[in-house]
């Protein structure tokens, strides 16, 4: 069974904080994906946008692709985007992609 997915967005001037806890798999990583996609389309976008992942228990692969396609809307938006707080098991997910220096604050 799924740990239920929540996503709390947080602004501060113009900085955006995106807090996930839950597990982002492909069923639930739409809905991350939703909650970047809005904060990055707001008017102005972010001067920079955080994504807290510490309450997250489990990404599979498609959580990856969301935090590339999010940073990559980011840079183009003039955006500074990291991942913070993220989990010992998130981390390690990080290291072994070799995500972690390109999403680190």
């Amino acid at each position: 069974m799924h740990e239920a997915l929540e996503v709390r967005t947080v602004h501060d001037g113009d900085a955006s904080l995106v807090i996930v806890t839950g597990e982002i798999d492909l069923s639930t990583s739409t809905r991350v994906n939703r909650e970047l996609d809005a904060v990055l389309d707001r008017e102005p976008p972010p001067a920079r946008l955080r994504l807290d992942l510490s309450g997250v228990s489990f990404m599979d692969t498609s959580g990856v692709a969301v935090l590339l396609k999010a940073r990559r809307r980011a840079l183009e938006h003039g955006c500074r985007f990291s991942v913070s707080s993220s989990s010992p098991t998130i981390t390690r997910l990080l290291e072994v992609t070799g995500l972690t220096e390109m999403l680190r604050d």
